[in-house]
């Protein structure tokens, strides 16, 4: 893969990845935005850009970068205990999440609890960040 492609996959994944984190960070603020449509497509849109991202930097060739991609694929298919459904991914919930349905979501109560767990959340958060700072460390070494 050129160095050129490499970092226009490597620069998306880490706006997919900071945008993702600023939006999580939003709730903590704002815990109704959990409930608002216009705010749940922002994160499912967000979830399927950032995933997608993140398979594309596991393609490109580089250890560190394979492992922050799957990480952060991870975060997305690993299944969360959600009090009114069992468990399910964030992944999974962003695939059912229909904005012009009414009622509650798969999607809307794992954001209830990102709210419900403010602790937890701003952990998950910060993790995220990590995650970004480390790849900044990646594109400086491939400019």
């Amino acid at each position: 893969m050129e160095r050129k492609e490499k970092q226009k996959i490597y620069s998306t994944f880490k706006q997919d990845l900071e945008q993702f984190a600023t939006n999580v960070q939003e709730l903590i603020h704002d815990a109704e935005l959990s409930t608002k449509r216009e705010f749940l497509q922002k994160i499912a849109d967000d979830v399927n850009r950032l995933y997608e991202s993140s398979i594309q930097v596991q393609k490109a060739q580089d250890e560190d970068a394979e492992e922050i991609g799957a990480i952060v694929q991870n975060i997305f298919v690993q299944p969360l205990a959600v009090k009114a459904h069992g468990h399910i991914s964030i992944k999974k919930a962003v695939e059912t999440f229909e904005p012009e349905k009414e009622g509650e979501t798969d999607l809307s109560y794992i954001m209830r609890e990102y709210v419900t767990h403010p602790e937890s959340t701003k952990s998950f958060v910060r993790e995220l960040e990590l995650l970004s700072e480390e790849f900044d460390t990646i594109l400086r070494q491939i400019a």
